[in-house]
């Protein structure tokens, strides 16, 4: 990607660590004093040096800020974000293990927050809405067409996803509340027309349509979606922990199926 488009301007490349913890929160914190949009609040992360990849970058910022070893991060989606001081390109990658507390070591302000309770003041651009991202579940069913409807669920969550899509419209409403009267409390149940979470049924994830939250896409590729700027869901027929890990390695945010 380059700065056409932006007043010519070429991009910062920066490094973006989404950390969630066992209950679903993620870590922001205070932008310090004396820093462009000084006092709001952000996710962790920082400019990659030269020679450095965004996990690199990663790893060195938040030991710099936080006090924190970054064990493993995903890579999860790029987005070109035009700021006054800047136009900046955000490598945004997803962390679930670290060691160490972390520990304010700049002087700013943290702590891990869910989305609708996160802290006072104010957020960057599309903070609130990664961080309801950050919930998405990774295993989910795509759950096409009303016939049988919570037979289907009911396998779909057996099988191990807590996310259903109903897309091409909606469900009847008898069905979608016996649906959504066993879905267990980790579980979400989404359409293409709204909601919390507005999901996209796609041949490919670059025909998102807008205002979409996240694609499933239909054809899965080996390369994984570089540079896409949502979630997107990978075709397959393994929920297993190791197809999964493949799938978080290439990119993708998690694995769907038909049910």
């Amino acid at each position: 990607m380059s700065g056409a488009g932006f007043g010519g301007r070429e991009p910062v490349d920066v490094a973006v660590g989404v950390l969630i913890d066992g209950r679903g929160r993620v870590l922001m914190g205070s932008r310090p004093e004396g820093k462009p949009c000084a006092g709001f609040w952000e996710f962790p992360g920082g400019k990659l040096e030269p020679g450095e990849d965004p996990e690199r970058a990663l790893r060195r910022e938040l030991e710099e800020e936080l006090g924190v070893e970054v064990l493993r991060s995903y890579p999860w989606f790029v987005r070109m974000m035009d700021y006054p001081h800047a136009l900046v390109r955000l490598h945004f990658r997803r962390c679930w293990r670290w060691r160490g507390e972390p520990r304010g070591l700049e002087g700013q302000r943290f702590g891990f927050y869910e989305r609708g309770r996160l802290p006072g003041g104010k957020l960057l651009p599309m903070d609130d809405v990664i961080a309801g991202w950050a919930r998405l579940p990774l295993r989910a069913a795509l759950l096409e067409g009303d016939a049988n409807l919570p037979e289907r669920a009911r396998r779909a969550l057996e099988a191990g996803a807590r996310l259903l899509f109903l897309p091409g419209g909606e469900a009847s409403g008898a069905e979608l509340r016996l649906a959504r009267g066993f879905l267990p409390a980790d579980a979400l149940l989404v359409t293409d027309r709204g909601g919390p979470f507005r999901g996209a049924l796609c041949g490919r994830f670059e025909e998102a349509p807008s205002g979409a939250d996240f694609v499933f896409a239909e054809r899965g590729g080996e390369a994984g979606p570089a540079g896409c700027a949502l979630p997107v869901l990978k075709p397959s027929g393994d929920f297993s922990q190791e197809a999964l890990e493949a799938a978080l390695e290439q990119g993708w945010h998690g694995l769907w199926r038909r049910f």
